[in-house]
């Protein structure tokens, strides 16, 4: 078959939004029950509104009715909204924010009615003895602003439809959990706290208690409360797991200043220490954004070894680390393919089921087996997200990731992914050494990672004749704690020059047309990009850098962020600025794009949920209405039912097809017109 040639940006492609939109379908998470060994799972599916359907692996139907939605809002961001035991399934609902429990067919709440969804629950462990005993994160919204949010530790009686306190302080407002869990015998209990201005990634603290059990009221209660690992804005420990009932896992970025990675530990009664005998150059976990996103699992009953998953060069490995003696061993195996590993559960002994994401295929519920002493991994689809009615897109067409590391000013390494265009319906441009227009990615967080999965968004671009960059700029997770903390005082500032500088980078001048090159960002990734377009401090700003822009629910205003967002990341600015609003007023005013929307000469897309309460509409209104004014060029699109980030296909396929629109009008026909 012939090859065509066309201008890059106006290639035609079969990956269509309608395609990407119809069929969207996430892992949300999966999940084993640890007597019977049953596996579940959790889907989100855009053509359901968003809704998480939980399924049973066993029989590959739904655990709840067809309109149940297994999600909860604890933290905004949810996670651990499921469990199972012992042939029971405990799950949140986002319909009513009750818990219900279903086995054999039969659903009751296990809640108390909730008209005014005053309660939220989520991260649920059941007691080993008296299993109609639940621990759960529960937050409490009776004073429903992000000042009077209370967060606890309960208790749910599931026969008896109750809820009473189990951790829960006069300071509750300042305060989180997560990560409840029980010791195998049910005796002792530990669970991850943090409170105001750290994140759980920044001085997350891991506590201990034994539990004592009432048998005249039925309760449980805790004595001997101790803080085992973890200091608050210092240390952050996260995701415990009994190895046995004296020894605790966990992960911590304890160690040596400019050599701190989050690492594998252990605690006993007698010691707390590093499992592995020397420092390991790479994070053993993802910051806990959501609850329950676990990155290792015992392979054996005694918890002498754990799967583990690590990252390096902004992917997923795995290693089988042996506790005992601190040694580990990477699993490396043509059919380990997966470059995003996430909630890891036990199965069996050396059999284990994960979320896994590849660079040239979708995602799936995937089961894992070692074999012998090498530990040879078969692994088995357990299911797909890959569309089961859409038509399959030609061979070749999708753009493989191409990790890349910068040296910027200063000789500071940033880490950026590259796709190139890509269609096998094309040879190139029809227009003389014409280089490629580019989206530059600015992934959220800000402390988070673009990871290197196929995201149909990216490809969408690309077989369209863009070339894509996503910049894992400094403050990014997954480098370790010296690169998250590059940002610490300097949000706004080093982000937006990390973007301009890789733009700018030898390895990218020879690859893209740096001057049809488009930011866009969502969230803090929103905020980046009106950061570099508006900014005094930025350099983009001065000259009209960037072609074009687009802000999904982007930060306008710092000022009014830090008194509206939710309770979970209300301080999250505190060390991203350097002190709160009260303490450095001027710098919540110079770094928020809304004051500075008189220099935007950036076309401006906005694109934004009206129910959002992480980054709330008006942060998106005030910067429109100011490029307005100043006669700027800016289009903007409101959803309704949107909360923080885009969940249904009518959204989906329409946030894909006005981004593309605009890249056309704004810097891709105009060039070509010429």
């Amino acid at each position: 078959m012939s090859r065509e040639y066309a201008p890059y940006g106006l290639w035609e492609s079969p990956i269509t939004a309608d395609a990407i939109a119809e069929d969207s379908v996430s892992m949300s998470d999966i999940f084993v029950d640890p007597v019977t060994k049953d596996i579940y799972y959790i889907e989100q599916r855009a053509s359901e509104g968003g809704r998480y359907a939980l399924l049973s692996n066993q029989t590959q139907n739904e655990v709840f009715a067809k309109d149940f939605n297994a999600r909860t809002r604890v933290h905004e961001y949810g996670g651990a909204a499921a469990i199972a035991y012992n042939g029971t399934v405990y799950s949140s609902n986002f319909a009513d924010f009750l818990v219900y429990a279903a086995k054999d067919g039969k659903i009751k709440p296990i809640t108390p009615e909730d008209p005014k969804k005053i309660y939220r629950y989520a991260d649920f462990s059941v007691h080993p003895v008296h299993t109609d005993l639940l621990v759960a994160v529960l937050e409490d919204h009776t004073h429903d602003t992000p000042q009077t949010v209370r967060n606890s530790l309960c208790v749910i009686n599931s026969a008896a439809t109750t809820v009473t306190s189990l951790v829960c302080t006069e300071n509750a407002q300042r305060e989180f959990y997560a990560a409840p869990t029980f010791s195998p015998s049910g005796d002792r209990l530990a669970w991850q706290f943090w409170e105001h201005p750290d994140m759980p990634w920044e001085g997350g603290q891991l506590y201990v208690a034994d539990v004592n059990y009432n048998p005249n009221t039925h309760t449980l209660s805790l004595s001997n409360t101790k803080l085992v690992a973890g200091s608050a804005s210092t240390i952050s420990a996260c995701y415990p797991l009994w190895a046995s009932n004296d020894k605790l896992l966990f992960t911590s970025d304890e160690g040596e200043e400019g050599n701190r990675f989050a690492n594998l530990w252990e605690c006993t009664q007698a010691c707390t220490k590093p499992v592995l005998s020397s420092v390991v150059q790479q994070d053993f976990c993802m910051p806990p954004w959501t609850l329950g996103n676990y990155p290792f699992a015992f392979l054996d009953d005694s918890g002498t070894k754990a799967i583990c998953v690590a990252w390096r060069g902004g992917r997923s490995i795995l290693y089988v680390v042996d506790i005992t003696t601190g040694s580990y061993t990477e699993i490396k195996n043509e059919s380990f393919d997966f470059v995003v590993v996430e909630h890891v559960r036990r199965v069996s002994d050396y059999t284990f089921v994960f979320t896994g994401l590849r660079s040239n295929a979708p995602g799936a519920a995937m089961l894992c087996t070692l074999i012998g002493p090498s530990f040879m991994p078969d692994f088995q689809v357990l299911r797909s997200t890959a569309s089961t009615s859409a038509a399959p897109f030609p061979e070749g067409i999708i753009s493989l990731p191409i990790p890349l590391e910068l040296k910027l000013a200063g000789d500071n390494i940033v880490y950026a992914v590259y796709y190139a265009p890509n269609n096998p319906a094309y040879a190139g441009s029809s227009i003389p050494n014409e280089k490629p227009p580019c989206v530059l990615g600015v992934h959220g967080g800000p402390t988070g990672l673009e990871t290197q999965n196929l995201n149909w968004l990216k490809q969408y671009f690309t077989s369209r004749g863009y070339a894509w960059l996503d910049i894992n700029y400094s403050g990014s997770s997954c480098y370790g704690r010296t690169y998250v903390e590059r940002l610490k005082g300097n949000w706004g500032i080093n982000d937006v020059s990390d973007c301009i500088e890789a733009v700018q980078s030898p390895e990218l001048r020879s690859l893209i047309d740096t001057k049809r090159t488009a930011i866009r960002g969502g969230s803090s990734g929103g905020y980046t990009v009106l950061a570099s377009i508006s900014l005094a401090s930025s350099a983009a700003s001065k000259t009209k850098f960037f072609a074009s822009a687009t802000s999904n629910f982007g930060i306008s205003n710092l000022e009014l962020l830090a008194d509206d967002t939710h309770k979970f990341e209300l301080m999250y600015m505190t060390k991203l600025l350097g002190g709160t609003k009260e303490e450095i007023p001027h710098v919540y005013h110079d770094r928020s794009p809304v004051y500075f929307s008189a220099r935007i000469e950036t076309p401006l897309l906005v694109l934004q949920g009206n129910d959002d309460e992480v980054v709330p509409p008006a942060q998106s209104w005030t910067i429109i209405d100011g490029v307005i004014k100043n006669k700027g060029h800016v289009e903007a699109h409101f959803f309704d039912g949107e909360q923080h980030g885009w969940r249904t296909s009518e959204t989906i396929k329409k946030a894909i097809e006005f981004e593309r629109e605009w890249y056309e009008k704004s810097m891709v026909r105009a060039s070509v017109n010429k």
